[in-house]
C-alpha cells in the first residue's frame, strides 16, 4: 500500500513539472545596473564594428534616458502619482523603458523602480552631486547593439520568428562570422521596426503611449500618397548608425524645401518728396515664401 502511494506522489510530481508554467524556468533577472548591463554587454560588438560604433556614440540611442528625464520624470509623477493614482511598478515604468532601456526587461521588479527613482532625481535634483551620480548610473543604460539586434529584434514578427534568443544577433541581411550565431531578421529595414518605438507604443495591459505622431503621419500622409521610402533610407543612410534627426542640421536642410518669389514694385510713385523737393518713388517688393516638407512624416515631430 505505501509503495502505490508513493508511485502515485511521484508521477503526480512528474506531471507537475511537465506542465508547470513557464514562468517557472523563467530566466534571472538583474537586482543592479552593472549586472543588467553585463546580461546584455555589447562591447564584444565594437571590435569589428567599430565605424557603426563610433557613429552610435553621437546619436541620442546611446543616451535616451539622460535625454528624455523631462518627459520619463512626469509619466512617473504626473501621469501614474496624480491622474491615475496607480502604484510604480516594474510593468509601468516599462511604458517608457521598453523602448528608452529594452534591457530593463530583464531587471528584477526592484531594481526597475529603483531606475524609475533615479530618473526622477536626476530631473528634481539637477546640478547636485546626488544627481550627477544617478544620471552617471542611468548613462549606462541604452538602445544600443543588443537593443535593436537581439531584444526588440523579433517584436514586430514573433508570430513569425518567436521570442529574440539570447546570445544570437538578428540582422536584416542575414550575413554573419565566426563571432556570433546570426539569425535573418528583414524586419530590421522596414520603417515598421522603427515605429514599434518612434510612433504608438503598445503596452502589454493594451493601454496605448502616443509620446509622437511620426508613425501616424508617415503612414496616413506619406504613404498614402505613395511615398515609399522608410525610415532607414533617410536615418540610415549607408548604413550609418547615427541616427540623425530634428537635432541634425543637415537633415532638417534634406527635410525642407524653401521656394521664395520676389516681385519688385515701387511705392507711392510720385508722392514722396526727396530733399531736393523732387518727387521719387520708394523702392519696393513682395516677398513670398512656401516652405516645403519634404520629409516622410511631420515637421517638427519626435
Amino acid at each position: 500500500m505505501k509503495r502505490k502511494s508513493w508511485l502515485i506522489a511521484l508521477c503526480f510530481a512528474s506531471l507537475t513539472v511537465m506542465f508547470a508554467p513557464q514562468s517557472c524556468f523563467a530566466e534571472k533577472l538583474a537586482n543592479t545596473i552593472d549586472e543588467l548591463v553585463k546580461m546584455y554587454d555589447d562591447t564584444k560588438c565594437w571590435e569589428c564594428h567599430t565605424d557603426q560604433h563610433d557613429e552610435w556614440k553621437t546619436s541620442f540611442h546611446s543616451n535616451p534616458i539622460n535625454s528624455s528625464l523631462g518627459g520619463i520624470r512626469n509619466f512617473i509623477m504626473i501621469g501614474l502619482a496624480k491622474e491615475w493614482n496607480t502604484p510604480l511598478t516594474k510593468a509601468q515604468i516599462l511604458k517608457c523603458l521598453d523602448c528608452h532601456a529594452p534591457v530593463v526587461n530583464f531587471a528584477s521588479e526592484k531594481l526597475a523602480v529603483q531606475i524609475a527613482e533615479m530618473i526622477v532625481t536626476a530631473n528634481d535634483k539637477k546640478g547636485t552631486p546626488e544627481a550627477e551620480a544617478v544620471t552617471k548610473e542611468l548613462a549606462k543604460l541604452n538602445v544600443g547593439c543588443t537593443a535593436c539586434h537581439n531584444i526588440k529584434a523579433t517584436a514586430t514578427a514573433q508570430g513569425l520568428r518567436g521570442k529574440a534568443v539570447h546570445g544570437k544577433i538578428y540582422s536584416a541581411s542575414g550575413y554573419g562570422n565566426d563571432e556570433h550565431d546570426t539569425v535573418e531578421a528583414v524586419e530590421l529595414k522596414r520603417s515598421i521596426f522603427c515605429m514599434q518605438c518612434h510612433g504608438i507604443y503598445s503596452a502589454p495591459d493594451g493601454e496605448k503611449i502616443q509620446c509622437n505622431t511620426l508613425s501616424g503621419s508617415y503612414q496616413d500622409a506619406y504613404n498614402n500618397l505613395g511615398g515609399t521610402e522608410t525610415c532607414q533610407d533617410c536615418h540610415m543612410k549607408d548604413n550609418k548608425h547615427n541616427f540623425p534627426g530634428g537635432h541634425d542640421k543637415e537633415i532638417v536642410a534634406e527635410g525642407l524645401g524653401l521656394n521664395v518669389q520676389i516681385t519688385q514694385y515701387r511705392h507711392l510713385p510720385g508722392q514722396v518728396e526727396t530733399a531736393k523737393n523732387q518727387k521719387a518713388w520708394v523702392p519696393s517688393a513682395v516677398v513670398t515664401a512656401f516652405v516645403e516638407n519634404k520629409a516622410g512624416h511631420r515637421i517638427p515631430d519626435g
